[in-house]
């Protein structure tokens, strides 16, 4: 599936639209839609704001079987109240049992982290400022190959301050990376935590399982791709993931020893 420019999006701008839309959604699907959503649902994600497709659309999924919150750079911590709770809240009352966050290839966000824009606000540059952050520094090689394509040169003394395609490799891997910073964040939230530790139960006296995972979109493709970074309650297993693993990266060892693997994945036992 590519996703290409559509006249209906473009076209679609004003509240008497959404009027009109609303009008049609009492006249038709307002009852049978209430009913799909009396269940609690299943699902959480941490999304991008500028992912134009929804997650209910990329999986198919039926109305009310997931919630999500969505940020510049689906990102995730503890000093950001909104997020924090938004996921105790998807923990306690809505008692989901997947938390995913759910990164993009071609996020604006992240181009926007690696070329440091001065056209957009500080306000958002500070939002995405761990994103730059984390690619400033980042080891893995395909990000190490981007930041040196871009430093300055002879003819560019500024270097490379465009956005990469959204099919390089480097600013794909800072996507994934950033995935897995935020999936790594998460372990901070307190509800979660107490979710671990079997504190939390349902309505039934139940231990609530939770676990989360790190999913990448792409967008020209429509695949979702698996990052390996799932996990779940001590002692439980986690769910079988049939989603495509992301194979291993390595990392770059700046100093003696030139390319190194990092911790390598069985990505053939895992491959669809």
């Amino acid at each position: 599936m590519t996703l290409s420019s559509s006249n209906q999006t473009e076209g679609f701008r004003s509240l008497q639209q959404l009027f009109n839309g609303n009008k049609k959604f009492r006249q038709g699907v307002r009852v049978s839609a209430e009913r799909a959503v009396e269940g609690d649902p299943g699902f959480m994600f941490l999304g991008c704001l500028d992912n134009r497709l929804t997650p209910s659309t990329i999986f198919n999924a039926p109305s009310g079987s997931l919630v999500t919150h969505n940020n510049i750079g689906n990102q995730y911590s503890t000093k950001d109240a909104g997020a924090d709770a938004a996921v105790a809240y998807a923990i306690e009352s809505l008692q989901v049992q997947h938390i995913i966050v759910l990164g993009h290839y071609g996020c604006k966000g992240v181009a926007n982290a690696i070329t440091k824009s001065q056209k957009v606000s500080q306000l958002v540059r500070k939002w995405i400022k761990p994103i730059s952050d984390m690619y400033a520094v980042a080891r893995r090689v395909e990000i190490v190959k981007l930041r040196d394509s871009r430093m300055p040169r002879r003819g560019q003394p500024n270097g490379i301050t465009d956005s990469p395609p959204s099919d390089d490799p480097g600013f794909r891997a800072v996507v994934e990376e950033n995935v897995k910073r935020n999936v790594r964040n998460l372990r901070e939230n307190k509800t979660l935590q107490q979710a671990f530790s079997r504190k939390l139960k349902t309505d039934e006296g139940k231990a609530i399982d939770v676990f989360v995972h790190g999913f990448v979109y792409d967008e020209g493709t429509g695949d979702v791709n698996d990052l390996h970074v799932s996990y779940g309650p001590p002692g439980k297993v986690i769910p079988h993931i049939p989603f495509k693993a992301v194979k291993a990266a390595q990392n770059y060892q700046g100093s003696g020893g030139g390319i190194k693997k990092g911790k390598t994945w069985d990505f053939k036992a895992h491959h669809m």
